[in-house]
């Protein structure tokens, strides 16, 4: 595809905190994505009850994509806590734990009404990784100016694979299309990871989702794929792997990848051959060194940035050592931050793509 990469910058980092604002301890997996006039980002937020939920975080009205201007939403007359968008789902609910990796699609629903929603992962689980209750789809809608999630999964695992994450839904020519990952178990400290990307469309984005199609499978070990709008027509997918959460070695090797396809559709033949590394964590920075997850952008929509993708991510630190990190903080008289097993950051890069003939 011929691009020139500019070095990815960092938006929201978890080592540096989130500006003053105290009731979550880290966040990742972004969808940026235009709603009216203005740049919004909905992002996965790991909370101080240790619950994953829904914020999000916008660029001021009129802002393009060039901009770094994000600012996370804060409740009202508190900026010391983001807001989510809902709150979390009661106990005993599959999905008590936590909601993880929002992505937004507007459409149209079975009644013929444009409605907004926010599809996740819903975790049943206590652990993260490793865990012990599968990961299903769900969703959060807005009527009436206000977000209310959907009481049961959308989407659910089959009994050779029972987990169903990492939803990427977009409504394009009539259908609402999802570009998921199964796996038989999120993987942690040991086990081999075991992804696949699947496919499914519906009318509704509810109900009577089609056989899934298998994208990629478990040797290609692909984890996100996300599609947007090439500005020479037709689509790209834009794919990562599962993130090397706790540095094990060997593991799937680190990246971002692009593909270019003519429809938006889960027909591996549709898409390249091959995917182009667009991002080697080997060789980047640290903050992703340890693995990029979540990808996905747009092209700029002015004249003069009309070649510039503008992909958004989430990137891996490769350091993960608490006390190591607490003392070089403490040396620029820093806060530490919170103890975890490991340290996201939710960055951006921009790809211009070269008009030379290839």
């Amino acid at each position: 595809m011929n691009f020139t990469v500019n070095e990815p910058i960092k938006l929201f980092d978890q080592l540096d905190g989130y500006g003053g604002i105290h009731n979550v301890l880290g966040l990742g997996d972004p969808h940026v994505v235009k709603i009216q006039n203005q740049w919004w980002m909905f992002i996965g937020g790991f909370q101080t009850n240790f619950k994953n939920n829904v914020f999000t975080a916008s660029l001021p009205e009129g802002k393009t994509l060039s901009s770094n201007e994000w600012r996370i939403t804060t409740k009202s007359g508190n900026p010391s806590m983001a807001n989510p968008i809902v709150e979390n789902s009661k106990k005993g609910s599959w999905d008590y734990f936590g909601f993880h990796t929002p992505f937004y699609a507007s459409g149209i629903d079975a009644n013929g009404d444009i409605v907004e929603r926010v599809y996740y992962t819903g975790r049943g689980s206590r652990k993260v990784v490793d865990n012990t209750s599968p990961y299903s789809i769900g969703l959060i809608e807005k009527r009436g100016g206000v977000w209310q999630r959907h009481p049961t999964p959308v989407l659910v695992g089959t009994t050779e694979s029972i987990n169903v994450l990492e939803p990427k839904v977009s409504y394009i020519e009539g259908k609402w299309r999802m570009w998921y990952v199964t796996t038989r178990q999120e993987t942690g400290k040991k086990g081999t990871p075991q992804y696949s990307v699947k496919y499914v469309e519906s009318d509704d984005g509810l109900h009577n989702w089609s056989q899934p199609k298998t994208l990629f499978t478990e040797d290609e070990n692909f984890y996100d794929a996300t599609v947007h709008k090439s500005n020479r027509g037709g689509y790209e997918m834009a794919v990562c792997r599962s993130t090397n959460l706790y540095g094990r070695q060997p593991f799937p090797k680190q990246g971002l990848w692009l593909l270019e396809g003519s429809k938006p559709n889960g027909d591996r033949e549709n898409w390249s051959r091959v995917p182009e590394l667009i991002l080697d964590c080997d060789e980047g920075l640290e903050w992703y060194r340890n693995g990029i997850g979540y990808p996905n952008g747009y092209y700029g929509e002015s004249e003069h940035n009309q070649d510039t993708l503008y992909l958004f991510f989430t990137g891996l630190h490769q350091k993960r050592n608490w006390l190591t990190i607490s003392l070089s903080k403490l040396i620029k008289r820093e806060l530490p931050p919170f103890p975890s097993p490991f340290y996201f950051t939710i960055g951006k890069v921009e790809l211009k793509r070269n008009n030379s003939p290839l």
